[in-house]
């Protein structure tokens, strides 16, 4: 794993730590990540990086062009009009709420399927049978990305018909 530091480096996969999320992790009382080995957490780091890397249209433009992550940026400034520099603690911080995620088995690139979960299939009459799924579990599932699009306000356009009003996730 190698961590950006804010210079932006060519080759960085990570913006965070291990060191970092576990103060982070333990700081706030979050069980399940002490028990992971370095390796485990540094792939969740990793993913984590990636899918918040990916999935935000960010304000301002790459620091260097031949960095090989999103940050550190210039010409970005946050919520409150400041200045971004190098690699925010707020960015970090939404990776780790990331990483805790993946390292707990969520699959943070997912499509939702609007029909339900294939319970039952058969190929060669092309029938299916589709569960729905239940409405506690997609308010669930939006509330866990709360935390890390609450941490990033500011630092992003929103492209998903998504905006973020008094911390909440809300289709327009």
């Amino acid at each position: 794993m190698i961590v950006e530091d804010g210079t932006g480096k060519y080759n960085a996969d990570s913006y965070v730590t291990v060191e970092f999320a576990n103060d982070y992790f333990s700081d706030r009382g979050v069980t399940g990540w002490d028990s992971l080995t370095n390796s485990k957490k540094e792939q969740s780091l990793i993913r984590a990086t990636d899918f918040i890397d990916n999935i935000y249209q960010w304000y301002g433009k790459k620091a260097h062009t031949e960095q090989s992550l999103r940050f550190p940026r210039i010409e970005l400034k946050d919520y409150e009009g400041q200045d971004v520099v190098g690699v925010p603690t707020c960015l970090k911080q939404a990776v780790c709420d990331a990483a805790i995620l993946v390292s707990k088995g969520t699959e943070l690139f997912q499509t939702k399927n609007e029909n339900g979960d294939v319970t039952s299939e058969t190929i060669t009459t092309l029938s299916f049978t589709y569960a729905k799924s239940d409405k506690s579990e997609a308010i669930a599932s939006t509330t866990l990305y709360d935390s890390i699009n609450t941490k990033l306000r500011g630092l992003f356009r929103d492209g998903s018909k998504h905006s973020i009003i008094s911390g909440k996730v809300q289709r327009v």
